[in-house]
This record gives C-alpha cells, sequence and structure tokens, in this order.
C-alpha cells in the first residue's frame, strides 16, 4: 500500500525537521535550553536527536551535539531520505514508513492514488477516490456531526515517544518541608508563635536561665548588633524575678548561678540564636484561662557557626511547647515520635542529654544513611523551675524542644551536604520529590 505526506509531512520536506534545525543551530557549539527552545518544533528535535544519541543535556541547561551528532549535522538524515522517497515513490522501507507514521508526516492510501496525485494532479477527468484519516487524535464536533466517528479509529497514543521535559514552578525542598511540618503540627492541636530575627538578650538567654557568663553567649557563637547595640528590657516584675532567679534562685527551690546579674548585658541586642526565646514570650503573655496550652514555632536562627557539612550559621529551627499541669517527660517522647512518624522518620531516638534550662533533657536523633552516622537534630526536655516561674509565676510542667530543620530535609533527599540546600542545584531541585 503506497503513502502520501501528510500536510506537516510536506512542510518538514520543504523546511527541515526539527532535529535537523536542532543540529544546525549547535553545529558552532554548546547552546542554551532557553537558546535552544525559539527554534521552531524544538520540543520535538530536541526529543528525537536525544533519542538518537546526536545530543547530550548538561546539568539540564546546556545543550551540545555529541560526536555522532558533529557527524550527522553533515549528513543527509535517514527521515529526510524517507519522506523524499515517499514524495517522490509514494514508498519507502517498512521500518521508515512505521516511524513516519508513528510521527504523523505521512498516511497510507489505498491503490496507486499516492503516485498518480504526483503525475497528474490536473487531469479533472480522472476521478480520485477521496480518502479521509483513518484515525483522530481528537474528537471534534465536525466529526462527530458528520458522523465520520463510525468510520473512524481514536489514535494509538505511543508512550515510549520522547516528549519534551516540563518544569513547572514549585516551592524550594526547604519551603515545602516547612509547610509540612507546620501542616503536621497544626493537624496535632498546636497553635503557632512568631515573632522578630532580631531579639533581646534577655528573651534570648536570661529568660532561659542561661548565665550571663556562658560559652553561648560570646561573639564566637552569636552575632551582636549595632546599632542598636542595647533594646530596652520588658517592664513588669519579670525582670526582677529572672534576675533573681540568677542571683540566688528566688522562690524556685534552686540556689541559682550564685553571681551579679547584669542588665546592661540582659539588654544586648543580638540575632536570635534559636527559636527558644519565642517560647519564653509565650509563657510569659499566658494566663492561668489559657490552660492547657500548646504552640509551635518555625523560624530562622543564626550561630557564629564554623561552615562544614552538617553546620549552617542560618538555618530553620521547629518549636514546640506544651503547658499542662498533668504532662510528665512520657508525654514529651509521645508528642515527638508522633511528630517524627508522620513526618517519614518512624526510627527516630532520643539519648539522653543536658541543657541549662530543661530537666529531663534528651537529644533527638535520626540515622542518615547516606553518611551512615545518626544526626543529632536538637534538644527536647521539661523546662526547669528557673525557666517558668520567673516568667509565668506559677510552677507549671512545660514540655519543650526545638529540633533543626535542614538536616532532616538532608536525610529525607539523601543530600550528603547540608551546604547543597542552598546551592542553587537547578538538577536537584527540578527532581526532589513533592511533599
Amino acid at each position: 500500500m503506497p503513502y502520501v505526506l501528510t500536510n506537516e509531512g510536506k512542510e518538514f520536506l520543504s523546511k527541515g525537521l526539527p532535529e535537523r534545525h536542532v543540529l544546525t543551530f549547535l553545529r558552532d557549539g554548546r547552546r542554551t535550553m532557553a537558546e535552544l527552545a525559539t527554534l521552531p518544533g524544538s520540543a520535538i528535535g530536541i526529543g528525537w536527536a536525544r533519542k538518537a544519541g546526536w545530543i547530550r543535556i548538561i546539568d539540564n541547561l546546556f545543550v551540545e551535539l555529541t560526536d555522532e551528532g558533529r557527524i550527522a549535522s553533515g549528513l543527509k538524515l535517514p527521515m529526510e531520505r524517507a519522506l523524499e522517497d515517499v514524495e517522490r515513490s509514494g514508498e519507502t522501507s517498512p521500518e521508515n514508513a512505521q516511524l513516519l507514521l508513528s510521527r504523523g508526516l505521512i498516511r497510507q492510501v489505498p491503490g496507486k492514488a499516492g503516485i498518480f496525485e504526483k503525475i497528474i494532479p490536473r487531469m479533472s477527468e480522472i476521478s480520485l477516490p477521496k480518502h479521509t484519516e483513518s484515525e483522530y487524535a481528537q474528537l471534534t464536533p465536525e466529526i462527530i456531526k458528520t458522523g465520520r466517528w463510525k468510520e473512524m479509529q481514536p489514535k494509538k497514543y505511543d508512550v515510549n515517544a520522547p516528549a519534551p521535559q516540563l518544569w513547572p514552578g514549585k516551592r524550594h525542598i526547604v519551603q515545602q518541608f516547612l509547610e509540612k511540618v507546620r501542616r503536621i503540627w497544626i493537624e496535632m492541636g498546636f497553635k503557632e508563635m512568631t515573632g522578630n530575627l532580631s531579639e533581646v538578650a534577655f528573651w534570648n538567654f536570661d529568660a532561659l536561665y542561661q548565665p550571663q557568663d556562658h560559652p553561648a553567649r560570646d561573639l564566637a557563637d552569636t552575632f551582636y548588633l549595632n546599632p542598636p547595640e542595647s533594646v530596652q528590657l520588658p517592664g513588669g516584675n519579670i525582670v526582677e524575678r529572672v534576675s533573681a532567679t540568677h542571683t540566688n534562685g528566688w522562690t524556685t527551690g534552686s540556689t541559682g548561678w550564685k553571681y551579679k546579674w547584669s542588665a546592661d548585658i540582659a539588654a544586648k541586642a543580638c540575632l536570635r540564636t534559636h527559636t527558644t526565646c519565642l517560647s519564653a514570650r509565650t509563657l510569659a503573655g499566658l494566663r492561668k484561662e489559657d490552660l492547657p496550652a500548646k504552640y509551635f514555632a518555625i523560624g530562622r536562627c543564626f550561630r557564629n557557626e564554623t561552615l562544614d557539612w552538617k553546620h549552617l550559621c542560618e538555618f530553620y529551627q521547629v518549636e514546640g511547647i506544651v503547658v499542662d499541669e498533668s504532662v510528665t517527660f512520657r508525654h514529651l517522647l509521645g508528642y515527638l515520635k508522633r511528630f517524627y512518624a508522620k513526618l517519614g522518620f518512624p526510627n527516630a531516638r532520643f539519648r539522653p542529654a543536658y541543657f541549662p534550662y530543661t530537666e529531663m533533657s534528651t537529644e533527638i536523633e535520626v540515622w542518615d544513611p547516606y553518611k551512615k552516622v545518626w544526626l543529632e537534630l536538637g534538644g527536647a526536655g521539661i523546662f526547669r523551675p528557673e525557666v517558668v516561674k520567673p516568667l509565668m509565676n506559677i510552677d507549671i510542667p512545660v514540655l519543650a524542644w526545638g529540633p533543626g530543620v535542614e538536616r532532616l530535609v538532608m536525610n529525607a533527599y539523601n543530600i550528603a551536604d547540608i551546604r547543597q540546600l542552598y546551592g542553587n542545584d537547578l538538577a536537584l531541585l527540578r527532581g526532589a520529590k513533592m511533599w
């Protein structure tokens, strides 16, 4: 059975195949995907050229010819020869015919109509049979109205045929992860806390019973601001209660740190080193009728860290507190186990730890299959009376936790170096799963 060119086949024969345009465009060297997209039929051309092994795509940004592609760019392509054969004689090899049919560049016609259309197109006395397409790709109103659909079959689609890669816009993987974390805590009945990136040392350190000579408060670990060098301390009796707790324990049952507390040191302005300062502010604002209460926060923190594969000087932290007369350390582990299970880390483990403002305390860890090590995510525990009582003026159990986020994202995407998360790696971002 002979073949004739479709309208698209005639256009490609006269103007060139899309893959020919791609090969010609790349003769002078590497081009960007954006530049290649300006060619007619670029997506089709890239697909067929890539399938033939004529081009290579680098980092989904650049395209260049392979050795085979450079050779092919100077020769007549097999599909070009096949189109010429069909246009000239109505015939081509079975392999070429199958490929051209799949691309919609030729169609079959019964009898010898194909060759006669070429030889005597103006001899009106010869009545050539009118033929229609035997398949439809789209069922149009015209096909339905004329009843042609009864004589046609839906076009079969080749799911293995080359197709252009689409890169729709989407959120950064860290932002996707943060939204997932936010949804989980809200599903578990928590309210969200928010606050400023800059903070006064009083809320960042002193309110959390961290002594003023603690190494974490040095310039080596904390970014202090100037200006403003200092910020006004909160009003009311809270400053006096915190000061007394540091000095002699106040009424908490503790002996305190036994040093002279300085309001000037507490008034220093800094970038917050953790989101626990939000918990301190929230506790100070709670009233008895607000209890029991559950809060969480997701915020950016800053520490003067040495950058390496698992440390950043800017990072996200997930904060949480539960204020309730009846809660215990077992409730704390239950909240955290449920959170990590929902996040996809059912095997998170907890190790005993020490933190200046919690007792009992634990360190949260998850297994990193890439590095073959347990990654520490942050601390958790029950706030000490020296933290809770000066802030709330009552002694009540407060569960608290503050793990980091980026290490969880590393684990979720099998990323070896935390710095890759913010490295503008388009291949990583495009190929990453969505949450």
